[in-house]
């Protein structure tokens, strides 16, 4: 009698630029493909030299106001800079200056690094490629806006964090004379507030920032595209203030400002100080704004999807 072989084993088989790699194992899963394309784009974003150096000026713009605070708190001439209540030199100095300055880096990167991806796939061919391999179209969009978003939002946040635990060490948990078990809830909630403010504008900036990607469909025009709509926004908010009287809700058409307002929002509930006039309008207002970009460039990308330019390009 012959001995029946084994049923062999389906073969496992993920889509790669270079084509199939094939191993002796289950399919991959939705899910598991999907992870894959994160990082493989999150990796392409980061491959050039100028980009891990972009990647890399979000800590140090951290470490040099960790820098800064130890003087601060090491020369008794500079203490007042700091003042009696530190909590308000946490919320309304350190923690805004680092923000603001990190999101104009996170906007650069960007329209240098983001921008351009889609309109890139379109104008070399590299959607025929990606779309003739086992990949849907929608695990093609999600994983270009999560790779996005998921870089952007690790500088953001790494640098938030970074700052957060260099003034625990420098402060120490318990501010202002208060118990410790007050102090851990400030530190918590404030650490907590800047991951969710970073993951908000990370996954907005990225959203708009494909969405030009694919109204330009170029590589050059993308990014033009992406940057005309940050500095277009700095005239429409003073054209608007100065027709419509110079509201807070005018002043959030700056889309820069708009977003850092919601960051400077934050900031002001945790602080003891009174609310500043207008904020709270200026942050809803950017928010607003930004989500309505958000979810206008998501329509661009999705249209773009449903009739990609296959043909077009170099394969």
């Amino acid at each position: 009698m012959t001995q029946k072989t084994p049923e062999q084993q389906p073969t496992r088989a993920f889509f790669h630029p270079g084509g199939f790699a094939k191993l002796d194992a289950p399919p991959l899963t939705d899910g598991e493909r999907l992870r894959w394309l994160i990082g493989m784009f999150a990796r392409l974003q980061l491959r050039s030299v100028s980009s891990k150096l972009t990647a890399a000026s979000f800590p140090l713009g951290a470490l040099a106001g960790a820098a800064i605070i130890a003087l601060l708190t090491k020369i008794p001439q500079l203490m007042e800079v700091v003042g009696d209540d530190r909590r308000v030199f946490v919320t309304d100095k350190s923690m805004p200056i680092l923000f603001g300055m990190n999101l104009l880096t996170a906007f650069l990167q960007t329209t240098i690094w983001v921008a351009p991806v889609i309109a890139a796939d379109v104008q070399s061919g590299a959607l025929l490629l990606y779309f003739s391999r086992p990949l849907r179209r929608r695990d093609y969009l999600l994983a270009r806006f999560l790779s996005a978003t998921l870089v952007t939002w690790l500088e953001l946040a790494s640098g938030a964090l970074l700052l957060i635990a260099v003034q625990i060490a420098s402060f120490g948990v318990s501010l202002d004379g208060g118990g410790a078990l007050q102090g851990v809830f400030f530190w918590a909630v404030l650490a907590i507030g800047e991951v969710l403010v970073s993951l908000f504008a990370a996954a907005v900036i990225s959203a708009v920032a494909l969405g030009c990607s694919s109204l330009a469909r170029s590589t050059n025009g993308a990014p033009l595209l992406f940057a005309g709509l940050m500095l277009g926004s700095i005239p429409l908010s003073l054209v608007l203030g100065n027709v419509a009287g110079n509201a807070p809700l005018w002043q959030a058409f700056n889309l820069s400002q708009g977003l850092n307002a919601v960051h400077t929002l934050l900031m002001a509930l945790l602080s003891p100080q009174p609310l500043p006039d207008g904020l709270l309008t200026r942050a809803l207002t950017g928010a607003v704004l930004w989500s309505a970009l958000a979810a206008g460039a998501w329509q661009l990308l999705l249209r773009l999807l449903r009739n990609p330019p296959l043909g077009k390009g170099r394969a």
